[in-house]
């Protein structure tokens, strides 16, 4: 989506493909193999790219990376990318940070008010998918119909995505006409929270939400607008603490009330264009409620887990991972790339809380491969345990049927 919304505007753009086992293959060629799953799936779709017929060596290609600081190593694999590009003698590739500190907005407001209309939509429609693959009483035929429509969606967000509404609008008239089993209410909802990478990459999550509509559980995957918001608070955050260690008679008038102020507006915008998209894909009747408000958010990360002070994913996915349970989900997925300091550290936090509490929770790895046999016997005790706390009578559901359908999701959009 933020590809075609880039096309909108002049640039040429190309969103990769989703990864397959050979482009993580192609990524292991030039890695020690002690990198994370995200660098491997970024480092394989870009050469992936670059070995095909359509690279040529008069063009120049910039590689969009974002960067944070903090537990992750995210900040490093820029380096990585620069020199093995140098070392492959494409002198033509160029890598291009875009840092969490303000929120990836290097490349300007206008830049970042299109993208941000992109990260909505993206987010709001990848909870409808879940939605479709769990309650629509034909999934295959539901994955289609979504499939036909993401690409119309696809096509109007490369001429001005902030028109897209009225589209939009039809889109869910569409979605709202495919014939259901039972709503969302009538399924246990499951958030999956954890690394920002893998929770959203089709490659590494597809098998887990397979796993969960086929058991009539709803996958909820936390989007990146949930990321984009948690940057903005902890923008805010600093910029309070700075503005308070001022002198009073200088406060007014300092560059750090100025932000806040800009800031504010920000806020606003985003806030405004997030509530227009979700009142309008709400028609479907396929967005579950699902926590937003990211003071309350921080509140129980503070109350529950870490300070403030620790600006890293650690502190949203605890945080809205705990909101979420007492908004009535039934069950917390943590998910991260195989060793991933992140994620275990979530883990090491979240899981204890959740126990206490007597909630369904489970930390999965991922490392490119399918789960193993153990993992996947994990998981079916999990889905039971949601199941139950749900107080779902179907729990016959854990037994295969022998008409059982695998769903494949077609996100192959190259153009």
């Amino acid at each position: 989506m933020i590809g075609a919304t880039i096309r909108g505007l002049g640039i040429n753009a190309e969103t990769m493909p989703v990864p397959d086992i050979y482009t993580l293959q192609l990524a292991r060629n030039h890695a020690s193999g002690k990198e994370c799953l995200p660098s491997h799936l970024v480092l394989g779709s870009t050469l992936k790219y670059l070995s095909s017929d359509k690279y040529r060596k008069d063009e120049i290609y910039i590689l969009f990376v974002p960067t944070t600081h903090g537990p992750c190593r995210t900040g490093q694999y820029f380096v990585f990318y620069e020199n093995l590009f140098k070392d492959l003698r494409m002198e033509n590739v160029l890598v291009f940070t875009l840092d969490s500190d303000n929120s990836y907005n290097e490349l300007g407001s206008e830049f970042s008010k299109y993208a941000w209309w992109a990260v909505i939509i993206g987010d709001y429609m990848k909870d409808v998918e879940t939605s479709l693959r769990t309650c629509a009483a034909d999934p295959v035929q539901a994955m289609i119909t979504y499939d036909e429509l993401w690409h119309k969606m696809i096509s109007v967000a490369e001429k001005d995505i902030t028109k897209i509404l009225p589209s939009l609008k039809e889109i869910s008239a569409a979605i709202s006409r495919i014939p259901l089993k039972k709503t969302i209410d009538e399924c246990p909802k499951v958030l999956i929270v954890g690394e920002i990478y893998v929770r959203r990459d089709d490659f590494a999550v597809d098998e887990m939400i397979d796993q969960f509509s086929r058991h009539g559980i709803i996958g909820k995957v936390s989007g990146v607008s949930e990321w984009f918001y948690y940057c903005d608070f902890v923008r805010h955050y600093e910029l309070k603490k700075k503005l308070s260690i001022l002198p009073w008679y200088q406060r007014l008038f300092s560059r750090e009330f100025r932000d806040i102020i800009y800031w504010r507006i920000e806020h606003f915008y985003k806030k405004n264009v997030e509530k227009n998209i979700r009142n309008t894909l709400q028609v479907t009747g396929l967005v579950p409620h699902t926590p937003h408000n990211m003071t309350a958010i921080m509140k129980n990360t503070e109350k529950h887990f870490v300070s403030h002070e620790l600006h890293s994913e650690i502190s949203i996915s605890s945080g809205v991972a705990a909101t979420a349970m007492m908004d009535g989900f039934s069950g917390i997925v943590n998910i991260s790339p195989f060793a991933c300091l992140i994620g275990r550290v979530i883990e090491g936090l979240f899981t204890p809380w959740a126990r206490e509490n007597k909630y369904p929770a489970i930390s999965i790895e991922i490392d490119g491969n399918l789960l193993p046999p153990n993992v996947l016997s994990k998981l079916e005790i999990f889905m039971l345990n949601v199941l139950r706390f749900k107080n779902d009578a179907e729990s016959h559901s854990m037994i295969e049927q022998r008409e059982s359908q695998t769903i494949s999701i077609d996100r192959k959009i190259i153009r």
